[in-house]
């Protein structure tokens, strides 16, 4: 133990004598949240649409399939209480109560989100002028039915406090995976890990000495992350830091069985970008990094939502911006345990065999 502490203290000095790695770990992503942050991509491409029926007649079903077909709707379906929760989270634009007999009731409760008025507001058009179509192709001089707003007190997120769980878990996993990568390609290809298999020391205390370097610097990141998102943007973390840090620790591990697997296959420094930028820049994009994974044709949905990063930016969302416990977020932590075990296997399987060649 005492040989892991006073190797994780050298480990942390060489990291931080590393310009490049600090570069790529703190300055680049932080001019990426500045940038973003600032401008503010605060319009959804679609209006999340809750829906409540009860028991509809012939006519009314028709219309609740006339709502769903419309393209800019994203419908969820549920009883008014759970829309009516969503709504109050900021996951809904607007609540639909509709009656079960529109032609006698001819009134559609809407609950609208003050925060995300503009959406609401042109939800309400729509429907309007639906009505008023519907009711002239009737041939009734008045609109075949009338939307009754009631506005709800609701905490919305910005795009900033979207972009920040995101950002966070996109610079872990690049620091994780390009600081490993390089530095034991590096050590392979001159000739250190062969000349560590003479020492006393064991190969296994060096790969946790740094191992526990990049643990620590994932937490300083998150830490340095949500100060400045606190002080700058003023954002609201909604959830447990202490499950925060524990999601950062899980996801940094996950990312580091990616590194050292990736430094297992490339045989040299000059290998390591391909292989890496291979794995991580789809990530970047399908990752839920910079938008909702939601907002992808259905295809791509079914790949995206299996990716390691997703996994990872999905759990740190929920816990800052929806206060999300433990068994909310059990599925991403599931999905990042099954990758962490596979990548943390390959690692194994991989840097062995590596260690047997250099030898």
């Amino acid at each position: 133990m005492r040989t892991i502490l006073k190797l994780t203290g050298a480990s942390i000095k060489a990291f931080v004598r590393n310009r490049q790695a600090l570069f790529s770990t703190l300055i680049m992503p932080l001019f990426i949240m500045l940038i973003f942050g600032y401008i503010g991509f605060d319009k959804p491409p679609k209006f999340d649409v809750g829906l409540v029926t009860h028991a509809p007649d012939a006519r009314t079903a028709a219309l609740v399939d006339q709502l769903k077909s419309f393209p800019t709707f994203t419908i969820h379906e549920g009883a008014l209480e759970s829309e009516r929760a969503q709504l109050e989270q900021g996951n809904r634009s607007i609540v639909l109560d509709v009656p079960d007999n529109i032609a006698k009731d001819r009134t559609i409760a809407a609950y609208t989100n003050p925060g995300q008025a503009s959406q609401a507001q042109t939800v309400l058009s729509i429907l309007d002028q639906f009505a008023s179509t519907a009711g002239l192709a009737a041939a009734h001089a008045s609109p075949a039915f009338v939307v009754k707003e009631t506005a709800v007190s609701a905490h919305n997120t910005r795009y900033i406090e979207f972009l920040l769980p995101g950002l966070l878990a996109l610079s872990i996993m690049q620091m994780s995976v390009f600081s490993v990568a390089f530095v034991f390609t590096q050590y392979k290809e001159k000739g250190v890990l062969k000349r560590l298999l003479a020492t006393p020391m064991q190969p296994l205390q060096f790969v946790a000495a740094n191992a526990i370097t990049r643990l620590i610097v994932s937490v300083v990141q998150a830490a340095i992350f949500v100060i400045l998102g606190l002080v700058l943007f003023k954002i609201h973390i909604a959830g447990s830091y202490f499950l925060l840090a524990f999601c950062v620790i899980l996801g940094a591990l996950m990312f580091l069985g990616l590194g050292f697997t990736i430094s297992g296959f490339a045989k040299t420094t000059d290998a390591v970008p391909m292989i890496a930028n291979l794995v991580v820049f789809p990530m970047m994009f399908l990752g839920g990094t910079f938008f909702a994974v939601s907002n992808m044709p259905a295809w791509l949905q079914a790949i995206a939502k299996f990716l390691p990063l997703t996994f990872f930016s999905g759990a740190l969302r929920d816990i800052m911006t929806k206060g999300a416990s433990i068994g909310d977020i059990r599925w991403d932590i599931l999905g990042m345990l099954i990758w962490g075990a596979i990548l943390i296997y390959l690692a194994t399987v991989t840097f062995r065999f590596q260690e047997r060649e250099s030898a």
